[in-house]
């Protein structure tokens, strides 16, 4: 059934991640799944944490010899109210069923070159939902109240790609009317009446490696898996051992790096330290230069010890000959001074 939207506005991705199991296609190549998967090529879990839970973990398993192995994961939404109880499914209660179911049929704008029986759907393509022969039937026509108007839809967004979950039509059982109807895994996103909704790459990825008698299981943890055993156990138990090794690696790189990162900053603090202590040390007073006495004549400087002294001449100088003035001897008596005053008038 088409996804419960105000319009054409859907949900947003869920922002974490409920608890779910860690590899769905290990557990079924474990024999650890309730529902019989009868050997498909590949087999997509759809799983809840429990009942009443939307939000579903959505698992791709391609078949690898005697096994499983894990092929892609999204995230994606049930019905409203979650997936079925056992004997609860019917029309009207938002609830997805539970168990495992073969796809067949597929419909939207174009085949996405897929190996399922498509239906490229037109304004009068339907999905009945009136009570009668056509009921959980693809056709085409006018329809009743009850039948899907898949152009409508396919507009919104909603069946733009769609694979059919055979729940309640054959091959996988008889048609009941009123066990609900349009059981599709389809583009959308948000809460459903009762289909799988995820996005549109998630439905095209699935579609172009889907053949007739690939599987959809569903259903929430505890419905769909069984308790663990050896086998199961031993994958596990590799899986931590693995994990663990890529932690003790990671702390050793981070042991590394914090280990020279307290070198270097160890280094950086002693040589703060030393320059510290380099700017407290007192400065020694300056020294004085010694007195020199007075410059040492040339030649007189001491001798090397056994040395002879050199024998330096003396220069030869005539020395001027210099005659006296001749003075004249005058009278020993002196004459008597002359005084300014004899000469004045009385």
């Amino acid at each position: 059934m088409a996804a419960v939207a105000t319009g054409s506005l859907l949900l947003a991705a869920p922002a974490a991640a409920a608890p779910q199991e860690a590899d769905p296609c290990a557990r079924l190549s474990a024999g650890e799944v309730r529902y019989d998967v009868a050997g498909a090529q590949r087999v997509t879990f759809t799983t809840a944490e429990k009942y009443g839970v939307t939000k579903t973990r959505i698992t791709g398993c391609v078949r690898r010899g005697d096994g499983y192995e894990l092929e892609w994961e999204s995230w994606g939404f049930s019905g409203r109210n979650g997936f079925a109880p056992p004997g609860s499914m019917w029309e009207n209660t938002l609830y997805s069923p539970t168990g495992s179911f073969t796809l067949t049929e597929a419909l939207g704008r174009s085949d996405p070159g897929t190996g399922l029986t498509y239906h490229t759907v037109t304004r009068g393509s339907r999905w009945g939902g009136e009570h009668g022969p056509t009921y959980n039937q693809y056709f085409e026509g006018k329809g009743g109240p009850a039948d899907e108007d898949l152009w409508r839809y396919m507009g919104q967004g909603l069946y733009e790609q769609a694979a059919v979950i055979n729940w309640n039509r054959p091959p996988d059982m008889p048609t009941r009317q009123g066990a609900s109807f349009a059981i599709f895994f389809h583009a959308g996103y948000a809460p459903t009446w009762g289909c799988i909704s995820t996005d549109l790459s998630t439905v095209v990825r699935l579609l172009k490696t889907a053949v007739p008698g690939d599987r959809m299981v569903m259903g929430t943890v505890d419905d769909v898996f069984t308790a663990s055993t050896a086998a199961s156990d031993a994958a596990a138990s590799a899986a931590a051992r693995a994990e663990e090794k890529a932690e003790a690696a990671q702390e050793r790189t981070d042991a590394l790096t914090t280990g020279a990162m307290t070198l270097a900053a160890l280094a950086v603090g002693a040589f703060l330290v030393r320059l510290a202590f380099r700017r407290m040390e007192p400065k020694a007073p300056a020294v004085p230069p010694a007195p020199q006495g007075p410059p040492v004549p040339a030649g007189t400087e001491a001798l090397p010890e056994g040395a002879e002294e050199p024998h330096i001449e003396e220069p030869h100088i005539e020395q001027p000959h210099i005659e006296e003035p001749h003075m004249e001897e005058g009278p020993t008596d002196h004459p008597q001074a002359h005084h300014p005053s004899d000469n004045l008038s009385r």
